[in-house]
């Protein structure tokens, strides 16, 4: 990768992890609203910047998370995870929008990643419960992120600032 790459997944790595520090105690726990996981969409524009976000869970992680080494792993899990599902489902997709929806069920799916560590710590009891409020927090988060997403694209061109 160019060192402009890196700098724009650094910075994107920082910006995950101030918005997540900006709103802390709705990012953790069953229910949960973290409105940096609007940043997972940057992916749909070029892939290059999985790498940011996924930088940023991890730092922001470490730093926040209650839940320690499960955390770590599961809720990082979560967001590799994720993202390789979601570059082989859209592999032949085009529409940006079309991507943006995929991206929104495939971290909304795997979420029971989340609760499941969440069941593993003894913070919550019902893994079905619990999956379904991280699944809707999840859902709904990467739901309105997809008119902002494209809204900022349009100004900004994601994919021409990573490969410019």
């Amino acid at each position: 990768m160019k060192t402009k790459q890196w700098v724009l997944n650094a910075i994107i790595a920082s910006l995950y992890f101030a918005i997540t520090m900006l709103i802390a105690p709705f990012g953790f726990g069953a229910i949960q609203f973290r409105l940096s996981e609007m940043l997972n969409h940057l992916a749909v524009f070029n892939k290059k910047y999985a790498i940011g976000v996924t930088a940023g869970v991890v730092l922001t992680n470490l730093v926040f998370s209650p839940f320690g080494v499960y955390d770590w792993v599961l809720g990082v899990g979560h967001t590799i995870v994720s993202f390789i599902i979601f570059f082989i489902v859209t592999k032949h997709i085009v529409s940006p929008v079309k991507k943006m929806m995929v991206n929104t069920v495939v971290f909304s799916v795997f979420s029971f990643m989340i609760a499941l560590m969440l069941l593993l710590i003894g913070a919550e009891e019902v893994f079905w419960i619990t999956y379904l409020t991280v699944f809707l927090g999840q859902f709904l988060t990467m739901g309105i992120g997809i008119p902002i997403m494209q809204s900022l694209d349009k100004k900004l061109n994601f994919n021409k600032r990573m490969e410019a």
